[in-house]
């Protein structure tokens, strides 16, 4: 990651270069710092541009740690905006928040309006970079200008005074970059396409009549004929960071040692409910619920994700192996020593995941169609955990015998605004997962707002 100490940065000849949005104004969390760093991994170009809130507030822990895990495994130089979350130390880890880039063919000139505003010094900086004459110029800056898309703007009043300064070369300036807003959107501002992508990381936001997108990034290049030209690109994770084999190992290991925790953990919350001890079993709760988000940023680190059809095909094996293998086994082995309540757990659980079986290869020869599974409701039975899909008929379960009321209807389903991405993106129930994201403090004015 550069620090900017020059306001005029000369660039070797580049054939193009990649604008990423809002990685880290949502928090630096395993989760969405691996989606910054397949960000940077997969984007094309001769050097990346950050169109700012790289952190969740501007101290210097955050900066400090995403520049380290960046700089160990990204290869090509990197350039920050200020963000209105980039703060108070912005200036120590990234330098100037006015400067530009400049080659024979290419002008980018990054501007500072964190605060709604374009200062003088901003605009001088504006004024000498244009000196530079090329006939492509990109502006970049994080808040967008006034555009019929959304309200959460610079005033016009501030937009006139960017405006005032580039009028006399509005034809050489190709776009407008900016972030803030964590969505994918086009429009054009005085005849210059603006372009405004915030999915390098944070949770995706709505936008009045733009689809919500999912994670992506911007690439920009010239073409045969020399013009520079765009590209939105979802997020695959295909390319990702190496792990040396102590370090995947640790990994497995945490994540499993975490996995049990959760379970273990809500256990005696339960147990603590069965003595009498509610608020006992509230800490229990709340410490599985962290270990479960500990787990979750492991298995993030670890990149085992897999697309649909793929996660889909690896469940229908491993349920196989469970009913025909694993669990047969042991259930043969409890008999055997006369371990009659470890057979009785064993058998329960293997006649559940022989219906997870069922569904998971019903579900595989649609997803093999291009089709989605229906949307259904499940129940599980919190006694032996068998998973029904219709309970109309039942007065109790057909495993255990348990009574209607320890059945439960499985909810968490995935938000309708956040399943109609038509990205396809290797990786979409990841990011569908997250909730759309609500207008935060130091961020967003709400859509419609003044």
């Amino acid at each position: 990651m550069e620090k900017v100490d020059h306001e005029g940065i000369e660039l070797k000849p580049a054939n193009g270069f990649a604008f990423i949005g809002d990685p880290g104004c949502d928090g630096l969390g395993a989760e969405i710092m691996s989606v910054f760093n397949a960000a940077c991994r997969e984007a094309a170009g001769d050097f990346l541009l950050i169109g700012g809130d790289i952190v969740p507030n501007g101290t210097d822990r955050f900066y400090k740690n995403v520049i380290d895990m960046v700089d160990k495994t990204i290869d090509r130089p990197i350039y920050m905006l200020a963000g209105n979350h980039d703060t108070m130390d912005y200036e120590t880890f990234f330098g100037r928040k006015n400067y530009f880039l400049y080659n024979s063919r290419l002008l980018v000139v990054v501007l500072d309006n964190s605060t709604r505003a374009f200062s003088q010094e901003t605009l001088e900086l504006l004024r000498r970079a244009l000196k530079y004459e090329r006939d492509t110029i990109v502006l970049t800056f994080h808040i967008p200008p006034p555009n019929a898309i959304t309200q959460d703007t610079v005033s016009q009043a501030e937009w006139d005074k960017v405006l005032e300064v580039i009028l006399p070369v509005k034809e050489k300036i190709k776009f407008i970059l900016c972030g803030h807003k964590h969505s994918y959107f086009e429009d054009f501002v005085n005849g210059i396409q603006l372009i405004v992508s915030g999915g390098g990381g944070a949770r995706p936001e709505e936008v009045s009549g733009v689809e919500t997108p999912y994670h992506h990034f911007v690439e920009l290049y010239f073409d045969s004929a020399g013009q520079l030209r765009h590209r939105q690109r979802p997020i695959t994770f295909t390319a990702f960071e190496n792990k040396a084999a102590p370090v995947a190992s640790a990994l497995e290991k945490a994540f499993a040692g975490e996995c049990q925790a959760h379970v273990r953990y809500r256990l005696y919350a339960e147990d603590a409910l069965k003595n009498n001890k509610p608020g006992l079993a509230k800490l229990f709760n709340a410490a599985s619920d962290s270990e479960f988000y500990h787990a979750r940023n492991f298995y993030y680190a670890m990149n085992n994700f897999k697309p649909p059809f793929e996660a889909v095909s690896e469940s229908v094996a491993n349920e196989g192996e469970e009913v025909n293998t694993i669990y047969l086994n042991a259930l043969n082995t409890a008999r055997q020593y006369g371990a009659g309540l470890a057979a009785y757990a064993f058998e329960d659980a293997r006649n559940a995941e022989n219906v997870h079986l069922r569904l998971f290869k019903e579900a595989g020869a649609l997803l093999a169609l291009g089709q989605d599974v229906p949307e259904k409701h499940y129940y599980t039975c919190t006694s032996c955990g068998y998973t029904m899909t219709d309970i109309g008929s039942l007065k109790f379960c057909p495993v255990c015998g348990a009574p209607l009321d320890k059945i439960k209807m499985v909810t968490g389903t995935i938000p309708k605004d956040l399943s109609r991405s038509s990205q396809g993106t290797r990786r979409g129930t990841r990011n569908s997962l997250m909730a759309p994201k609500p207008p935060c403090s130091p961020c967003a004015r709400t859509e419609g707002s003044t």
